[in-house]
């Protein structure tokens, strides 16, 4: 059954107030990356609205006259005017992470974009604990965050201070992810437990329940990671399961049908929120259509541009919206938009997802260890392919000192821009200031 524990009237509402702050924090980091940094059109404002109406505003042209307001379903967000996030600090903030940027080495920068499991860094056994070996290496590749799987984990002591340690040693703040979707998917509840008792199965099998499903499930997954110090999981899946010789996605997409999960996925995203992680939408441009699994292989969708609009995109539109704050690409290959896995296009990453959807987060690829990367690409190889076509963050590369070397190399050569590199880098940081997840005192020694 889905989450069994009480889900009283304050706890709901304590969520509420938490996500309207992140609804807050999600427009400052949207106004900062494309305003402050160059990297969007900079044509967002403010839709001066009642004390009570919350309006989130996206339109890539605003006449001086009105403004195009674009609600997500069942709830609204809002992105706030620079005059607003100068009376709080944020452009100062902006500024400092900027001016944090230039003091790094490009090694550093490439290390940033860099989400590994513990076992790229310490090659010689499971890590389950930060030991000597753990703290040269984490020394020698300053990565952006670590990703943790079930080997990683032996009990809820362990685990707590195995994070703990893990920030601790990292010269600047770790994203610490993890891959708890509820149901089959599941690395920290299926060793541990849920914590408040009960179980969280895959929202597929509650899809008719609702939002309030959507979302007390989802803030009990995150409620339950922030209690031993994650602070991004890789849920909520905006995968549709439309095909059902579809065996990858299946029951752990939110629905089979577009509509339905483009309702719920906000909910799951204000959930997340609530429970004090980020969260991430995958796999984009959607793995439920497929017949091929990406991890063992190259896998197909076959669906044209035009089709993926108006079915596909859909609940990754709706959760953009919401404020997630990442979005994973799979490993699919569009044929009638690129010969190339989509975290390797640029028309995918950019053109459609970066442009057309008008998402401004962090934009990471599925695991580079999947086969549909290994038998076809070099990591180093893999890892620019992907920079070049608009990524910010790389997933476990399959061998973590060629995929550093080869992005380095790739500088060198002209063929990747330093300038591509630190935008990624900006958004990288920020994104930890704006959640909390602290790089402050790190700046606070320039």
């Amino acid at each position: 059954m889905r989450f069994s524990g009480s889900f009283s009237q304050e706890r709901r509402k304590t969520g509420i107030m938490h996500m309207r702050k992140r609804w807050w924090i999600s427009g400052i980091l949207t106004v900062v990356l494309t305003a402050g940094f160059g990297t969007g059109n900079g044509n967002q404002q403010l839709n001066m609205a009642g004390q009570d109406e919350i309006i989130h505003v996206y339109a890539a042209e605003f006449p001086d006259e009105e403004t195009e307001i674009i609600p997500f379903r069942g709830r609204e967000s809002y992105i706030l005017s620079e005059w607003e996030l100068e009376t709080e600090g944020k452009l100062e903030q902006a500024a400092m992470v900027k001016q944090y940027i230039s003091t790094m080495t490009l090694r550093e920068k490439v290390c940033q974009m860099i989400i590994a499991d513990p076992e790229n860094l310490v090659t010689t056994h499971d890590v389950t604990k930060v030991d000597a070996e753990m703290k040269q290496a984490l020394a020698d590749y300053p990565v952006g965050g670590i990703m943790l799987k079930s080997r990683n984990i032996e009990n809820k002591k362990q685990l707590k201070k195995l994070l703990k340690n893990l920030q601790k040693q990292s010269e600047i703040a770790l994203f610490l992810a993890v891959d708890e979707e509820g149901g089959n998917v599941s690395r920290v509840l299926s060793n541990l437990g849920n914590r408040e008792g009960g179980t969280i199965d895959p929202m597929y099998e509650y899809k008719d329940d609702g939002t309030d499903t959507a979302f007390e499930n989802a803030r009990e997954l995150g409620s339950n990671l922030a209690y031993y110090g994650f602070n991004l999981d890789f849920a909520p899946v905006a995968d549709v399961w439309s095909n059902p010789k579809n065996t990858v996605i299946g029951k752990r997409a939110y629905s089979d049908d577009y509509e339905q999960a483009a309702e719920l996925i906000p909910y799951a995203v204000e959930g997340f929120h609530a429970g004090g992680v980020m969260c991430t939408l995958k796999h984009f441009p959607g793995h439920g259509d497929t017949v091929e699994d990406s991890h063992y292989g190259t896998a197909y969708v076959r669906a044209t541009l035009k089709e993926l609009e108006t079915q596909e995109f859909v609940p990754f539109r709706a959760g953009i919206r919401a404020g997630a704050d990442c979005v994973m690409i799979g490993h699919l290959v569009v044929p009638d938009i690129s010969d190339q896995p989509a975290d390797l296009s640029e028309t995918l990453v950019t053109d459609c997802l970066r442009n057309e959807l008008a998402f401004h987060g962090l934009i990471i690829t599925d695991s580079f260890q999947m086969e549909a990367i290994t038998d076809h690409y070099e990591p180093g190889e893999a890892a620019v392919l992907a920079i070049r076509a608009g990524v910010d963050l790389i997933l476990e590369p399959e061998d973590l000192g060629e995929t550093v070397e080869g992005i380095l190399t790739a500088s060198d050569k002209g063929e990747l821009t330093e300038k591509r590199i630190d935008e990624s880098v900006e958004r990288i940081l920020m994104a930890k200031q704006v959640n909390g997840i602290q790089m402050d005192h790190k700046i606070e020694k320039q």
